[in-house]
């Protein structure tokens, strides 16, 4: 995600300064559709691992099997990292939209000044 807070100051630079244009906001748009479709991804994926560590804790209590077991504890560390990774997606989209709400309405208390024509 550094890569993601890099860009997202280079944005804010930008709209602070008043640098900016109609294209660049097109642009901030458009990568706001991108990270929605991606934040949708990971929500299928995280419910899809979600629902595999009920599965294997379902059968390991039906079986009894220490295979089943370790398939489940590594399911259920695999989604503990992912949600936490999501929650980190969900902040940059809800950050991503502050930037734009910010812009949309600017305002010398916001810091943000009207685009150049």
């Amino acid at each position: 995600m550094k890569g993601v807070s890099e860009f997202i100051k280079a944005h804010e630079n930008r709209l602070t300064a008043a640098s900016f244009d109609e294209d660049f906001l097109s642009f901030h748009l458009k990568q706001i559709r991108f990270l929605q479709h991606e934040r949708l991804v990971h929500l299928i994926v995280m419910l899809f691992v979600l629902f595999s560590v009920l599965l294997f804790f379902i059968l390991f209590l039906l079986f009894h099997d220490l295979l089943i077991f370790g398939v489940f504890l590594l399911c259920l560390i695999l989604s503990i990292f992912y949600v936490f990774h999501y929650f980190k997606l969900e902040n940059t989209v809800i950050r991503w939209y502050y930037i734009y709400n910010r812009w949309a309405a600017p305002t010398p208390e916001n810091g943000y000044k009207t685009p150049a024509k």
